[in-house]
């Protein structure tokens, strides 16, 4: 029986969009960004500040670094820290309500409910409107509130699951964990968690309420 619920945050709560994020990068003269991307797990200074190695200012001064690298024209003026954040942060697109009204029932209903993301401190601090202005503080709305630049840990290294499985002493067989990344989910289930897959930018609810239900679960 399933008791405890870990939701990754960006493609299943969050919505992405990877190409605005390109698009943006693009701009500002960094089109070489394509090359760093990952819906799984971001490459070169993007993986760096996700797993918690850079903070924002680092971050950007190392964008700037890897313009210049790349050919940059340096007889124009770098993309400042503003305009590097609000390209890096055009990849949200929104947090749907009525997801977080899901997650807020199956916590009155009596499951463990938490998260566990792949993210960084400048689209992590730019994604709390979503949850304000759907009424919730994500501190409150989760159990446990796992960040990847936090644990210094990015998904699917094995080690992520352990330190959650862990700290939170959740039993694997009663334990439920739902991420868009195929690899995320087969690492999860060699510690014997459940795991469900949907794929991004689908209503997703449905298909969750009937795993919950099953008796194989």
């Amino acid at each position: 029986m399933i008791r405890n619920i870990i939701f990754d945050f960006g493609g299943v709560l969050l919505d992405l969009r990877p190409d605005r994020c390109i698009e943006q990068f693009t701009a500002i003269g960094f089109p070489q960004i394509t090359g760093l991307l990952s819906l799984a797990h971001q490459q070169g200074v993007l993986g760096q500040v996700e797993e918690g190695l850079l903070t924002i200012e680092e971050f950007c001064d190392a964008v700037r670094q890897e313009m210049v690298k790349a050919g940059y024209d340096t007889s124009k003026p770098l993309p400042n820290n503003r305009a590097i954040v609000n390209a890096f942060c055009s990849m949200a697109d929104g947090v749907p309500v009525e997801r977080l009204d899901m997650v807020a029932r199956l916590k009155q209903e009596g499951y463990h409910v938490d998260a566990l993301s792949n993210t960084n401190p400048v689209h992590w601090g730019y994604c709390q409107r979503y949850f304000i202005e759907a009424g919730y503080v994500p501190n409150e709305l989760f159990g446990h509130l796992w960040l990847s630049c936090d644990l210094h840990l990015v998904k699917p290294d094995p080690r992520i699951f352990q330190a959650i499985l862990l700290e939170s002493g959740y039993d694997p067989s009663e334990t439920l964990f739902i991420d868009d990344n195929p690899g995320n989910c087969k690492v999860a289930g060699t510690f014997g968690i459940h795991t469900f897959c949907p794929p991004v930018r689908t209503d997703w609810r449905q298909e969750l309420r009937s795993l919950l239900n099953a008796e194989s679960l």
